[in-house]
């Protein structure tokens, strides 16, 4: 062997132990047991912490409160040209306590007012005989507690102005 391979061979492998042993170590650990399990993240960049905000609704105390109920509108501008509004409004409207039947347009001379319930029974408000105008209304109290209504009529009749006819109009609302 010339010199010149002996020493060609020794520079090769002193560069490959070069190689195969670096100088530079890395480690790496894993917690297990958290709260969200196992989490493995990059320890190069910092972690957030998360933001933690306290439930600002109180708790139970014990104590129902007592249901909100809300008026709902059966019919709006119902005109009583012919002496007899008429409407039917069915089980999923809700269940009320009270009518209020208000004037919306002219004048309104109400008699009277039918209800029918759900379970077929009716309820009649009679000689009521009474003139509803501008912001004007008229509440009917119904019977029994919380109770379904399939329609309900009234009877009345427009009142006029002499030559000013102006056509009369009720909204009814049942809460």
């Amino acid at each position: 062997m010339t010199i010149k391979t002996v020493v060609a061979s020794l520079i090769l492998g002193s560069s490959s132990l070069a190689a195969a042993a670096p100088s530079v170590t890395f480690s790496a650990s894993a917690t297990a047991g958290t709260p969200y399990g196992t989490v493995i993240r990059d320890h190069r960049t910092p972690v957030a912490q998360p933001i933690v905000t306290p439930i600002s609704a109180p708790a139970w105390q014990g104590q129902w409160k007592p249901p909100v109920y809300r008026q709902v509108t059966l019919a709006s501008n119902l005109p009583l040209a012919s002496g007899r509004a008429a409407v039917s409004v069915g089980a999923r409207a809700g269940r009320f306590n009270t009518l209020q039947i208000s004037a919306s347009g002219g004048r309104s001379l109400i008699k009277q007012v039918y209800v029918q319930f759900d379970n077929g029974r009716w309820q009649v408000a009679r000689n009521l005989d009474q003139t509803l105008a501008g912001n004007q209304s008229l509440t009917v109290d119904l019977d029994g507690n919380q109770r379904a209504i399939r329609q309900v009529i009234v009877l009345g009749n427009e009142l006029g102005y002499g030559r000013r006819h102006l056509s009369s109009a009720i909204s009814i609302t049942a809460a």
